[in-house]
């Protein structure tokens, strides 16, 4: 069968556009030899159907992978696209559809079918049955239509051994020429945290263990495969979490990190960890981390006291979060980012203090964003069903908003809410975010190719710089934000924005000239600038 898969483009899909779940797709299919076309669709191209109509016409089954921001864009193309092939199959996957699969179909006479879960067995059995002209009822994992009814079959159970999949496909970084920051690689599935807000197995229905891992030969083959054939060198590693299940995990990702190492492949690479999980005691692991190539790690540290983690379900305490900041201080090639929600439907005033005092007590408290961020509610987490308890959602949920909307337990702090929003909108407190991990990355590339060389000094004098800018930005983010919440009443939004955005962008311009001028003395002495 002729298969077309979709990839509508929105979230965290803007910035890097690769989605190793749809690779996985593809190449399962291909491999029962199918034929498939992973093609993206921006939002704002929508509405210019001459632009993937007809590159559509041959396709007999049309796949959607859907997450709770491109659900909107999703039921438009699929309006449109069944208008011009009312004959196609289509077909949802991704969050969307394994949460709300009935719901999708009940809302959207043209979506025939939603498969829910891992996708790859189920939908080859989809199509091999619609080819065959099978009964749909022994299809585990799928919604679909029988008659005037909608019939959600049995859930389908995860896939144990991970290697017995092919490795993803890679259509999107080929049709981008190859000029992504990065490739997604997934090492596992599952995640052994219970956080509140993530739907990363909270409300899932399938049997099998809720963790599963790839084997280190399995994954370093994929990443020996990816620099061989395509000469590229920088990896975000998508897991949930990287180190899961506890001491079996650490030994896993050992056995990456010296895999990597020993068959010499020059790499970078990102990766998750849960912050209860680290300790001194890992110093050795974290080193041979790094030496692999490990240069950032995402943390879900998400609140400054024991309120709020107990209120989204942390299993990390602030003395967790706390331990692993300090032991991660030892690794400075290892940029830190986390996430962290500012504000939530049970938030008070004193939370948001020592929110604001914990990301700044930290000296990770550069990034502005997060003194801003709020908690997204999606269908499916535990967080949806505490606000359903305590009638804190504003009305039913409905798929095409996206994500829920919520009030607060506690009113005084609905007056923040559109203010945040407001320094949201700045498109500098995005920028100076993604800035601050290039400007990280340039410095600790350099420092590890060049660290027995003469121009080292430079470089670590324009480190030492950047420091020094970052305490600067530090300081100002958490004076800016109590002036914000202390004198809320007598805040002049527009005045304060013009403020934010006046100070960020000078201060990644002051940045940029110093990495200009260290650039042409890198350059004047033979050195290569593209460390890759």
């Amino acid at each position: 069968m002729n298969i077309a898969l979709i990839v509508t483009l929105g979230g965290d899909l803007v910035r890097s556009t690769e989605h190793v779940g749809i690779g996985y797709l593809s190449a399962y299919l291909r491999k029962y030899n199918h034929s498939v076309k992973v093609l993206e669709i921006k939002e704002q191209d929508i509405s210019h159907e001459s632009k993937y109509i007809p590159m559509l016409c041959d396709y007999e089954f049309i796949g959607f992978t859907t997450t709770c921001v491109t659900m909107k864009n999703v039921t438009r193309l699929v309006d449109i696209i069944k208008g011009h092939y009312p004959n196609s199959y289509i077909a949802c996957g991704g969050h969307m559809a394994t949460f709300s699969g009935k719901e999708l179909l009940e809302k959207y006479s043209k979506i025939d079918f939603a498969i829910q879960g891992e996708g790859e067995i189920t939908f080859l059995e989809l199509v091999q049955a619609l080819e065959a002209k099978k009964e749909l009822s022994d299809v585990l994992g799928i919604v679909y239509r029988s008659g005037s009814k909608i019939i959600e079959n049995q859930s389908r159970p995860l896939i144990d051994d991970l290697d017995m999949l092919p490795f993803p496909d890679r259509d999107q970084f080929e049709q981008h020429d190859g000029k992504f920051q990065y490739i997604r690689l997934s090492t596992s599935r599952g995640c052994l945290g219970h956080c509140g807000f993530c739907s990363s197995f909270a409300g899932r229905h399938q049997k099998g263990p809720r963790w599963r891992g790839r084997s280190p030969k399995n994954v370093v083959d994929e990443i020996e495969m990816l620099v061989k054939k395509y000469d590229f060198h920088t990896y975000d590693f998508v897991d949930s979490t990287f180190e899961d299940p506890g001491y079996k995990g650490k030994m896993r990702i050992e056995g990456i990190a010296k895999e990597i190492i020993n068959r010499k492949l020059d790499i970078f690479y990102n990766c998750c960890f849960r912050a209860e999980n680290w300790s001194e005691k890992d110093h050795d692991l974290l080193k041979l981390l790094v030496d692999s190539g490990l240069e950032k790690v995402n943390i879900g540290f998400e609140s400054g006291n024991a309120r709020g983690l107990k209120i989204l379900n942390k299993r990390a305490t602030v003395e967790d979060n706390w331990r692993t900041i300090e032991t991660l201080r030892h690794f400075p090639f290892i940029y830190i980012t986390f996430g962290f929600i500012m504000l939530h439907p049970y938030s008070t005033l004193q939370d948001i203090r020592d929110n604001a005092k914990f990301l700044h007590d930290t000296g990770m408290g550069q990034v502005i964003r997060h003194y801003f961020w709020m908690l997204e509610v999606y269908p499916g987490t535990l967080l949806e069903e505490q606000l359903k308890r305590d009638n804190l959602l504003d009305k039913q949920y409905d798929i095409d908003d996206g994500m829920y909307k919520y009030h607060f337990q506690n009113p005084e702090v609905c007056a923040f809410v559109p203010i945040f929003q407001e320094m949201l909108s700045l498109t500098s407190v995005w920028d100076f975010e993604i800035f601050d991990i290039l400007i990280h990355t340039f410095i600790t590339r350099l420092q590890r190719k060049y660290w027995d060389s003469p121009i080292i000094d430079d470089i670590n004098l324009f480190h030492d710089f950047v420091r020094s800018k970052r305490k600067k930005i530090a300081d100002f983010n958490y004076t800016f934000f109590m002036e914000l919440i202390t004198n809320l009443e007598h805040c002049d939004v527009a005045f304060m924005k013009t403020k934010l955005d006046s100070f960020l962008l000078d201060e990644m311009d002051t940045i940029k000239s110093e990495q200009y001028k260290l650039g042409l003395k890198l350059r004047r002495h033979g050195y290569q600038m593209n460390i890759r």
